[in-house]
């Protein structure tokens, strides 16, 4: 009987449909909850806050994602989002699918809304997380780098003692130092001029000039005026590499008075900061009104600045520039979990790539939201796409309150020099209350316009922050004011009849040495108010400590100004003898020459004067 071929061995065959039906069960069944709780995991540690998403739907057919129910924490304010979106589309490329990389064509977002109120607290950052780690620094740095001055409103007392620590002078620490400087500059000086050895060449010259005046030329023959014209022109030689070095000495010595005065103008600035210094110890008002700006809305605008600078160190920690290697967590094992190390290659699919998106609020009818908001070319790796990612939105939200939005915001992280800027202006936004350090009453600005700015290149920063508003009331704690100084007092009266508010804060210089200027349409009234009020009390108590400073630091900088006075002296008065002495014994040599060579005409080449 002939044996039939079988072309499915059905014992093998099944088992393994079975397992693939399973498989592809499982992924029905599970797949949408994995992607989203891998999503919300990611997200949350890259942006250091809580991200939740309540659904995520996987559309293999379409090669597409719908997410329901994104809220972005603020990690700053566990108890209010960032960011809401009730629907986003995401449709992907499926070809990079393949090498494991996503590639977004677009995605479309509808219900947005910013700043909402949170039901349960966000989960803080692991602050061992890089994001973490990140939003401690800022927080750092904010701490460090700014101190902005309070309003000691109590009472001004200028016959409080004052008593102060030399060691807690920079004038003193700056003196102390500076002496160095001036007794090396006094003794190069002086070492200088001895090594010239002025006095025995002057001596010695007119020593011989005299000798010769004494003596007649004829008597000495044809070798001895020979001989003694040597010795003239030797000498004239010597006075003129002296002078040469002399001139050289006054050159230095001029030079080193210019820094000496440079350094005794940095002393005498040292003192202006101790005036300062000892002011404060006195607890004053601060009337200056740039001060009063810091200390009314200082806190306020370096809280914005300090997220500019946040999320912008959280897009290079994640966004690095130029083909970098990017290292990340190796997948979990029993022992040496180690590090995944991606090299990307020039012509290729970053590893992630939102191609473009826009952006649709879904508030209200359509006619009442001309709302419109695109991004492109976000990226993990700059370098291979070429282009930066951008931002752009503007438009009126309608709705109970209409806000006006003009958003711009661009990320460059390849090339020389990688960029991180964004620019907004909202109108009709509703602000919540800012409260002020110190004082018993707050700020409600209402309905305003405010303004935003923030750039990061390299090191550099630049910002601007600033709110406009015609709709300001005042919130004041009425027990407090009750008990409140005559200065609070003065200065509730001040504001709470104002109903605008202009506040303009600026940012530059760099990460390292950054400056902030804040300015606002209270500091002029309240500081011409506080000036009229205890304006004679403030100068006495400015007087006592100045008057204290001066005890303490005045004999030590009389004695340093003496000090370079005296070197002034030197190389302005004593040089100048020495330079004159020099030509006073060469006229006598060059004077004996001349005479050598009439009594010596034509037997004797004399060389040119």
């Amino acid at each position: 009987m002939k044996k039939r071929f079988k072309v499915f061995r059905w014992k093998a065959v099944g088992p393994l449909l079975l397992f693939l039906v399973l498989l592809v069960v499982l992924w029905i069944i599970f797949a949408d909850r994995i992607v989203r709780n891998e999503a919300e995991s990611n997200l949350s540690e890259t942006l250091g806050t809580q991200v939740d998403i309540a659904s995520l739907t996987i559309r293999e057919a379409d090669a597409a994602v719908d997410i329901g129910g994104l809220a972005i924490a603020d990690p700053r304010d566990p108890m209010k989002n960032l960011f809401e979106a009730g629907a986003i589309t995401v449709d992907l490329d499926p070809i990079p699918l393949a090498e494991k990389k996503i590639v977004i064509d677009q995605v479309k977002l509808s219900g947005l809304r910013f700043l909402t109120a949170r039901k349960t607290p966000a989960r803080p950052a692991d602050p061992n997380s890089p994001a973490g780690k990140l939003l401690s620094e800022t927080r750092d740095w904010a701490k460090e780098k700014f101190q902005f001055p309070k309003l000691a409103l109590g009472r001004i007392d200028s016959a409080k003692s004052l008593v102060l620590n030399p060691e807690q002078l920079g004038t003193v620490k700056a003196a102390q130092a500076f002496v160095g400087t001036v007794d090396s500059a006094r003794e190069a000086f002086e070492q200088g001029l001895a090594a010239l050895q002025l006095k025995p060449l002057v001596d010695s010259s007119a020593a011989l000039a005299s000798q010769l005046a004494k003596t007649d030329p004829k008597t000495l023959g044809l070798a001895g005026v020979k001989n003694s014209v040597t010795s003239v022109q030797k000498s004239i030689d010597r006075i003129k590499k002296a002078r040469g070095k002399l001139e050289a000495l006054e050159q230095s010595a001029k030079s080193s008075l210019g820094s000496l005065q440079n350094g005794l103008a940095e002393v005498n600035a040292a003192r202006l900061k101790d005036y300062a210094f000892a002011r404060g110890l006195l607890q004053l008002p601060s009337f200056d009104a740039p001060d009063i700006g810091a200390s009314l809305f200082g806190e306020q605008s370096l809280d914005y600045f300090q997220r500019g600078l946040y999320y912008a160190k959280v897009a290079q920690k994640y966004i690095p520039p130029g083909l970098q290697p990017w290292n990340r967590p190796g997948p979990k094992r029993a022992r040496r979990s180690g590090t995944t190390v991606e090299f990307p290659k020039e012509k290729e699919y970053p590893r992630f790539l939102l191609r473009e998106g826009d952006v649709d609020l879904a508030i209200g009818g359509q006619a009442q939201n001309t709302f419109k908001a695109t991004f492109a070319n976000i990226t993990s790796q700059p370098a291979l796409l070429g282009r930066p990612a951008t931002l752009s939105a503007s438009g009126r939200i309608a709705g109970d309150s209409p806000i006006s939005v003009d958003l711009s915001a661009l990320s460059r992280h390849f090339g020389k020099s990688p960029k991180d800027s964004l620019q907004a202006r909202v109108g009709g936004v509703s602000l919540p209350a800012i409260p002020f350090p110190g004082l018993p009453f707050a700020v409600n600005p209402g309905k305003s316009t405010l303004g935003l700015s923030f750039s990061l290149a390299g090191d550099k920063l630049a910002g601007s922050w600033e709110i406009n508003s015609n709709q300001v009331t005042w919130n004041a704690d009425s027990a407090r004011l009750q008990s409140a100084s005559l200065v609070e007092s003065t200065v509730w009266r001040v504001v709470s009849g104002l109903n605008q508010l202009q506040v303009r804060a600026e940012l530059s210089g760099t990460i390292s040495n950054p400056s902030l200027k804040i300015r606002s349409n209270l500091d002029d009234a309240i500081a011409d108010r506080l000036r009229g009020l205890v304006g004679e009390e403030v100068a006495k108590a400015e007087a006592k400590a100045r008057a204290a400073v001066d005890k303490l630091v005045d004999q030590q900088v009389t004695a340093l100004q003496a000090k370079v006075s005296d070197l002034q002296s030197q190389a302005l008065t004593r040089l100048p003898v020495e330079r004159s002495q020099l030509d006073g014994v060469q006229k006598q040599l060059e004077t004996q020459l001349k005479r050598l060579a009439g009594s010596a005409a034509g037997g004797l080449k004399l060389p040119k004067l």
